[in-house]
């Protein structure tokens, strides 16, 4: 749930992106079978761009998705929660929400069909005319399904019937429901309720249209939208008669066709999606929406294992580095893997230049992975550095022999208290004082109770003397 929640607001960001730019630019052009094109296709971009860029990451990589664990903490620790509080009660919140809406989606949904059951029902090529003693409602439309009282039936049939089966055609339900299940998944977010509404508002402009072009005199037909305001109507997943905006649908119907050339500033949407990309990548709101991911609906106790004094390090090492006359290539090992590793790129580092790795391989077996980088880079590798970008971390390692032996991280208790521990870091056998440790992003004075299974991803900073870890 936490991933589908994580998701969600990834999609959102990117769908209020780009409906700021619609409603900027296109929104009052009258050009409606455009303009509803473009709120499909904002759609279809929101909810497709984050699994199509997870995709071409992991292709890019060329391998599955594997976890760095690279610590290991000696002694036991007392039972944590495996997950963030904060995380499990957005979940719960978001949960909460999309039940409510759905809910309501269902409610609406039964007085829809009850309204339908309890008419007359008259069949007519391509669509079946429901004619009802209950005049409380205005005339509607769903599905192939064209709703009107008796009195409208008798008075009012030819211009209403125009405008309702402009909507029937054109299948505006599908958008309608379409709009409404981003509604239950995106509830949280203005931008899915304002886009149903902007939707609905464009199919209306395309069914006053069709009335106008059928011969229907404007001014009459304003005056029974008029008339017609009063009325009840479903909100969520029909097309009624008396749609709220009347005002802008009659300021519509007066202007002019748009012509082609403002079609192009539907381009606008693209910087506007680049900049919620741009944001979504954002170190500070990665690390949050990573940390809502990796969150669950009810938070776990790790049970206190009486063994965890036994090592099961995860190491990671450079095992090999070759060149030519044009490029090198460095091979690193890693033992002891689970299965969620995402390597999204490699550079190296020498002489002050940096170079990006022309390609990246890796293939795993039985928890082992090898990695496979090439760069363009035909000096000396000694001297230099790799840095792997594995789940958004930066993991470094040196091309000497220290690289070439691999790294283990021990952190190790200061005394029989479970929640008390050093700030001293045992580096591939080497003891470092005064480190620094951030803890999902956050600086941390000690380690506390931190087991080995909470532990997603850790990223070492010689340079800057620093321990990044992030938890599941």
């Amino acid at each position: 749930m936490g991933e589908l929640l994580s998701y969600s607001i990834l999609s959102g960001l990117m769908m209020l992106a780009m409906y700021l730019a619609y409603s900027i630019f296109l929104a009052r052009d009258n050009q409606h079978s455009f303009n509803r094109a473009i709120l499909l296709l904002v759609y279809i971009v929101s909810f497709t761009t984050i699994p199509l860029l997870s995709a071409i990451g992991n292709a890019t990589a060329g391998s599955p998705s594997l976890t760095l664990d690279g610590l290991e903490i000696l002694g036991t620790a007392e039972a944590q929660p495996s997950m963030p509080l904060w995380g499990t009660l957005l979940i719960w919140i978001f949960i909460a929400g999309a039940l409510l809406a759905a809910a309501k989606t269902i409610y609406t949904s039964a007085r829809l069909t009850k309204v339908i059951r309890s008419g007359k029902k008259i069949a007519h090529h391509g669509y079946t005319l429901v004619v009802t003693d209950n005049e409380k409602f205005a005339p509607f439309s769903w599905m192939r399904y064209v709703v009107i009282s008796r009195k409208d039936y008798d008075n009012n049939y030819s211009a209403i019937a125009a405008h309702e089966l402009k909507h029937v055609a054109s299948r505006h339900w599908i958008d309608l429901l379409l709009a409404q299940a981003v509604c239950i998944i995106n509830w949280f977010n203005p931008a899915a309720w304002l886009m149903r509404d902007e939707l609905m508002l464009v199919h209306e402009y395309q069914a006053d249209m069709a009335v106008i072009d059928k011969g229907h005199d404007p001014q009459e037909y304003q005056l029974l939208l008029i008339k017609k305001a009063v009325g009840s109507r479903f909100p969520s997943l029909a097309n009624s008669l008396n749609h709220s905006k009347l005002k802008k649908r009659i300021t519509m119907m007066y202007k002019q066709k748009s012509g082609a050339g403002r079609k192009f500033k539907a381009l606008a949407l693209v910087p506007m999606l680049a900049l919620a990309l741009g944001l979504a990548s954002v170190p500070a709101v990665r690390a949050t929406v990573t940390a809502i991911g990796n969150s669950k609906v009810s938070v776990s106790k790790v049970s206190e294992n009486p063994d965890s004094d036994k090592a099961d390090p995860r190491v990671f090492k450079i095992s090999d580095i070759s060149k030519d006359n044009s490029s090198t290539t460095v091979i690193i090992d890693a033992d002891s893997l689970g299965n969620n590793l995402n390597v999204s790129g490699a550079t190296l580092t020498s002489g002050g230049r940096t170079y990006n790795a022309n390609a990246i391989s890796s293939n795993m077996t039985n928890g082992s992975a090898t990695i496979i980088a090439t760069f363009p880079f035909a000096g000396d590798p000694k001297g230099s550095s790799v840095s792997l970008t594995v789940n958004g971390e930066d993991i470094s390692f040196d091309c000497s022999e220290s690289g070439l032996k691999g790294r283990m991280i021990k952190i190790k208790k200061n005394s029989n208290n479970a929640s008390s521990y050093k700030t001293a870091v045992t580096i591939d056998g080497t003891q470092t004082e005064n480190m620094e440790f951030y803890l999902d992003g956050k600086k941390i004075d000690k380690l506390s109770d931190i087991k080995t299974d909470d532990i997603a991803s850790i990223t070492v900073d010689k340079n800057k003397n620093r321990i990044m870890i992030t938890t599941k």
